[in-house]
């Protein structure tokens, strides 16, 4: 063996590789171990008005010890998105001395009945807000639809003067909507945009003059719709 010179250049080239993976072994566990390289900034970034600050602080102390190699990237993001008011984050190192995190903040749409806010995207969370949002009523998982259906609605009634006070999507999936001056509109199950809009066409002329006295307007019928009156007319109705 000792006079094969091709064998001898393999076991040669398999030392040297040994030594070099021994060499790179010792100075990552020196660098992860030593005292330089400190954490000298963590750095937030992203659109924030909800988040709380204080709870942010702590999981930079909790998770940023020792040094840059050393900190927790994964611990913090876990951490960060087990936050309410967080909808996403990202966690990484700046060379030499730098922890990174960028935050993405839920949007609260609305405020869900059974408990807790709506976000842009659909998700039911806890938290609480002082905003004045509309209510949304509906079943575990119609969170995203209702959002959806809450932008084309709004859509359809701001050109009127009318907004949203609660979106209701029943157990039998049937749409009702609640403006802002405590009329109820019933759309049902199906084509409730297209409803809506002739709700809309029809509200300036036939409706607005009324709207103190009605309780709700049921736009589920085919060629009409129908009236009901919280309070008595002093004339014949339209």
């Amino acid at each position: 063996m000792w006079d094969d010179a091709s064998a001898m250049g393999r076991l040669t080239r398999w030392l040297l590789l040994l030594m070099t993976l021994l060499l790179i072994g010792t100075g990552v566990a020196w660098l992860y171990n030593s005292n330089h390289f400190p954490v000298k900034q963590v750095t937030v970034s992203g659109k924030l008005k909800y988040v709380n600050g204080k709870e942010l602080q702590a999981v930079a102390q909790k998770y940023m010890r020792g040094n840059i190699f050393r900190a927790d990237v994964n611990g913090a993001r876990g951490a960060l998105q087990q936050m309410p008011w967080i909808d996403s984050a990202l966690v990484r190192r700046r060379l030499p001395d730098t922890v990174e995190i960028i935050l993405e903040e839920r949007v609260p749409v609305a405020k869900w009945r059974a408990g807790g806010l709506v976000d842009s995207k659909g998700n039911v969370f806890q938290a609480e807000v002082e905003a004045k949002l509309p209510v949304f009523e509906g079943q575990p998982g119609t969170g995203k639809d209702m959002v959806r259906h809450y932008g084309e609605f709004t859509a359809v009634l701001k050109p009127v003067g009318l907004g949203i006070r609660e979106l209701i999507y029943t157990p039998r999936s049937a749409w009702k909507v609640v403006l802002d001056n405590g009329v109820t509109v019933r759309l049902g199950r199906e084509n409730e945009t297209k409803r809506l809009q002739q709700f809309a066409e029809i509200w300036p002329g036939l409706l607005a003059k009324n709207k103190d006295r009605l309780a709700y307007v049921d736009m589920r019928y085919k060629d009409g719709f129908a009236v009901r009156y919280s309070k008595l007319l002093d004339e014949p109705a339209e």
